[in-house]
């Protein structure tokens, strides 16, 4: 009975399943995602960075057709999702997420875009969409990433974002794909380091000038909630001194799920992060944590390669599997 009772309760907080919740939606009247895309080219060859490989003479045989695919899949997601606000990661430009906000599934919400191109060399970017009759951007800008000892180091910009609620409240959201773990975790780490520094910054920036205003942080870090970036140089925590809490370390560390596998091993490099100050505003540690959420309806897997059921990829190693994403996305329902 008692193991039972555990496993109930996992099943509350995580809400591995498919569905829109409008008695939730009353209660708590934004939810905030984020979710990297895993490459939302277009077909064309852009001639300033390496994105030959998703053109229909590339490698990928990125055809219109898989574009539209991909673009579907999308849609699909965030539709199902029906986030106020909503982080993305790995999108080429401005002309996808045109074409994303247009979709059929999409026109209803009446998103807005917030992008600035960034100097990553295969040209992807984050992204942030919002709802326009509930948020009125004021101000975006990118955040540079750089590296004292690499001067010729170049990676995805933050995506600072501020504006005004529908409640007039201040808000500033900031967007981030961290470096990538390639070359190993261990090797790498300075360069996620130099991310959650120049965020860190930011941050004291922002709150010096606008006390007691709100705060979210979203991203893929590309570092689990308990990594040295995110707990030391960020300072995101769950302690009660941290002005910024991360009830992504609790989901991680309390029931060991991710939003991404890797030979059976599950990560939780996609992440939200609040400032403390909304944390009892909206009834607790406790609460926030049972309101967020890592997305994982059964459409969204399938069995691969390592015969395990993981998030179903557009592309298996070289192979066009036509699914959605190597990540699931990431919400938070929050009253702000």
């Amino acid at each position: 009975m008692k193991s039972i009772k555990i496993i109930s309760c996992f099943l509350v907080v995580i809400i591995l399943a498919s569905w829109k919740n409008d008695s939730d939606k009353k209660k708590h009247p934004f939810r905030v995602a984020f979710y990297n895309c895993e490459n939302l080219f277009d077909t064309i060859n852009d001639l300033d960075v390496q994105d030959e490989e998703f053109t229909p003479a590339g490698k990928n045989q990125w055809s219109s057709s898989r574009y539209f695919t991909k673009l579907e899949h999308t849609a699909k997601i965030i539709s199902s999702i029906a986030p106020d606000f909503i982080g993305l990661a790995e999108i080429e430009n401005i002309g996808v997420l045109k074409d994303l906000i247009n979709n059929s599934q999409m026109v209803s919400f009446g998103y807005e875009i917030a992008h600035i191109n960034s100097p990553d060399l295969r040209g992807i970017d984050v992204a942030f969409l919002y709802q326009k009759n509930k948020f009125t951007v004021t101000n975006f800008h990118a955040i540079k990433i750089s590296m004292v000892d690499d001067t010729s180091f170049l990676t995805r910009d933050i995506l600072q974002v501020e504006g005004i609620l529908s409640n007039n409240d201040s808000i500033c959201f900031f967007i981030n794909h961290w470096p990538s773990r390639r070359g190993g975790s261990e090797l790498s780490e300075p360069k996620r380091m130099a991310a959650a520094a120049a965020l860190r910054t930011a941050v004291n920036q922002y709150t010096s000038t606008h006390p007691n205003k709100s705060v979210i942080i979203m991203g893929d870090l590309n570092d689990n909630p308990n990594n040295k970036s995110i707990q030391s140089i960020l300072k995101a925590d769950t302690a009660s001194n941290s002005d910024l809490f991360n009830p992504m370390l609790i989901l991680y560390s309390r029931y060991h799920i991710g939003s991404l596998y890797y030979k059976g091993a599950q990560d939780l490099f996609d992440q939200i992060i609040i400032s403390n100050s909304l944390v009892e505003k909206n009834g607790g540690k406790e609460k926030i944590i049972s309101n967020t959420t890592i997305y994982k309806p059964e459409w969204l897997f399938k069995v691969n390669k390592y015969k395990e059921n993981a998030p179903w990829r557009t592309f298996e190693g070289t192979d066009y599997s036509g699914g959605y994403s190597d990540h699931c996305p990431v919400f938070l329902n929050i009253k702000l």
